[in-house]
């Protein structure tokens, strides 16, 4: 004879339509004075791409629109692409709201920051006047301003050179300067602002990214990127001691998306928080691709404490790296989880989602 719960268990699961086998009992007891069972649900959930839906129920002619559509990116791009490579995995600040990653204060940040090689070309995204180039101590540092006259304009910031004068004219793809960090920047990057019509435009859409929907792999890189023959120097034991000291300072804090500390971090603002209070590295405030690609990858058999350590698709995003944490030797990694907290990396779970070893330069 079935006991009450068992019962239960078995009516509840017919009612859902579900096997017995996922939900199960356990007791709770309210400060030692009720006791009362709650009812577990064990579910494993998957997702399919929107596009594996949709696709099979369109005929050959919208497949012929909805192909063109994809490649056009549905006619939104007013700009071309400002750099010569794919932009969208290196994006350090995203358009909108957000914390600023030197003053710490609430703000509208009304473009995109893109993490670019110091020196590298920005390109006019297209036919206009340039309206400013100067230098702006309140943030910006060199920058330029191209409008076309039909109420597009854009701003390219941070630039370390600019190769255009106030009044010129220029054209689409023409070299307007190099990426560099004047102003407020902690490391080489473009600030990239859209406007149409005196409204401000979120690049991402309205700027052509190089993205081809293949996924970043930089050119020579099989696989996202390339070990190197000599890595460098592991971290000496002095700095990975300040380092481990400051990142113990922390267990425990709270895990808060966008945030940097000292009270609460997601995982790359505790990274580059520890890092920064530590003299371990001056990088700024970075996300966890930007913080790898700042490090040399160190193959798994040469990775040594004080090298940070990498995983991939841990949550839906453009780039590759999208969590990282500290190791500190022996299989296991201090990183901001929930909280902040040390942990085994050869579970399944970061097996699976293991990306690369990084040491810090």
């Amino acid at each position: 004879m079935l006991s009450q719960a068992a019962g239960d268990r078995q009516i509840l699961a017919k009612q859902l339509g579900i096997s017995p086998h996922q939900l199960s009992y356990v007791t709770h007891s309210n400060a030692g004075e009720v006791t009362y069972p709650w009812l577990i649900l064990h579910a494993s959930l998957a997702a399919r791409p929107f596009t594996d839906v949709t696709l099979p129920l369109i005929d050959s002619a919208k497949m012929e629109t909805y192909n063109l559509l994809m490649q056009t990116k549905g006619y939104r791009q007013y700009l071309s692409n400002p750099l010569d490579s794919n932009w969208l995995p290196r994006i350090s600040d995203c358009y909108g709201y957000r914390v600023h990653p030197i003053s710490g204060a609430k703000d509208c940040h009304r473009g995109v920051d893109i993490n670019a090689a110091e020196g590298a070309h920005v390109f006019a995204g297209f036919d206009g006047v340039v309206t400013t180039a100067a230098y702006d101590a309140g943030g910006y540092g060199n920058y330029v301003t191209i409008e076309d006259g039909k109420g597009l304009a854009a701003k390219y910031a941070h630039l370390g050179e600019t190769h255009v004068a106030s009044g010129q004219a220029v054209r689409q793809g023409d070299i307007i300067g190099k990426a560099g960090s004047t102003g407020d920047a902690a490391s080489p990057r473009l600030h990239l602002e859209v406007m149409k019509g005196g409204a401000y435009l979120n690049p991402l859409f309205f700027a052509e990214t190089g993205d081809d929907g293949s996924g970043y792999i930089p050119p020579g890189m099989p696989g996202g990127y390339a070990l190197p023959a000599y890595p460098g120097e592991p971290m000496p034991d002095e700095a990975y001691e300040a380092m481990l000291a400051e990142a113990q300072k922390h267990l425990g804090k709270p895990y808060v998306w966008g945030a940097s500390g000292p009270d609460s971090f997601d995982c790359s603002g505790y990274v580059s928080y520890v890092l920064g209070k530590s003299g371990a590295a001056s990088f700024g405030r970075q996300t966890a691709q930007g913080l790898f690609d700042r490090t040399t990858p160190v193959s798994k058999g040469d990775a040594r404490p004080g090298d940070l350590i990498f995983f991939t698709k841990t949550y839906s995003s453009a780039n590759p790296v999208t969590h990282v944490g500290i190791y500190v030797g022996n299989g296991m990694m201090v990183h901001c989880g929930k909280p902040v907290q040390y942990a085994s990396v050869e579970t399944p779970w970061w097996t699976s989602h293991f990306y690369a070893f990084g040491r810090l330069p």
